[in-house]
This record gives structure tokens, sequence and C-alpha cells, in this order.
């Protein structure tokens, strides 16, 4: 006699789908913190330390200050902090000095060193963070979680 199945699942393919499906959860949860990271809660000024051991005159630096990726660039003592977060989607951005431009790996946007979009989809500039020089020393301003 002949056995015929009638879309019945079996038990074993159902727990290795619930088992799938609780792995692509768990890897999406830790690639959303990967691309959101954390800002505190409340505005606060950090001294990141003697700003020539930072940056030197005419150059630019990549930093990392309290979770938020930064580049830093020098004119004499014109200082300019970007937070190097993409105004599109909230993705880490990386900077290619060979072609003077920030990427985002996300959706292929682009901004310029001074931080202006020059390639869509985002259209806003990066954010610039408040930045004083006191006493020889790089004082930079945190921003609170939210705010823009």
């Amino acid at each position: 006699m002949e056995h015929t199945k009638l879309g019945r699942t079996s038990r074993r393919t159902w727990l290795v789908a619930i088992g799938m499906a609780v792995g692509a959860a768990s890897a999406l949860r830790a690639l959303h913190h990967y691309l959101q990271p954390t800002a505190p809660a409340h505005a606060h000024t950090i001294d990141l330390g003697p700003l020539d051991s930072i940056v030197l005159d005419g150059q630019r630096k990549q930093l990392s200050a309290e979770g938020m990726n930064v580049l830093i660039a020098r004119k004499g003592l014109t200082i300019v902090a970007l937070d190097l977060t993409c105004t599109h989607a909230g993705c880490p951005l990386h900077v290619r000095e060979d072609a003077l431009r920030i990427l985002c790996s996300c959706h292929g946007g682009a901004f310029d060193l001074d931080g202006r979009p020059v390639k869509a989809p985002p259209t806003k500039p990066l954010r610039a963070l408040q930045t004083q020089v006191i006493n020889g020393s790089l004082f930079m301003r945190i921003p609170a979680r939210g705010s823009a």
C-alpha cells in the first residue's frame, strides 16, 4: 500500500524553523545595537586632552569619544568636530582621505570632508559638535541622546 504525505510538517522541521527564527532575531538585535551606538542621556563636555597630541595643524583625525565616532579637523586654532553618524539612517561612517569623502556603507551615501552630502540618499549635512580649546586642551560637547 502506498503512503502519501498531505502537507504535514514534521516536529523536527518546526523545531529547526523556530531555532532559525530565534537565531535571526538575535542577530538582528545585535546588528541594531552595532548600527545605533548609545548616546548619553544628558549633554556634557569632555576633555579630549592636549590639542597638539590629538590633531596637528592642517590635519584630520578620526577618534572615538564616549561611544561616538568623530572626525576632528584643525586649521590653526579653528577646530571642527563632525559626528560620523549618517544623517540618512544613522549608520556609522568611515573616512576615505584618499577619495576626500566620508562614506556610508549602509546605502552608499557620501559626504565631503566638511560634512556636506555629495551623494544620495543623505540630504542633511553631518552634525557639527561644539569644541573649545582651553589652556591647550581640546574640549568637546557630547550631545544628549536624541538631540539634533
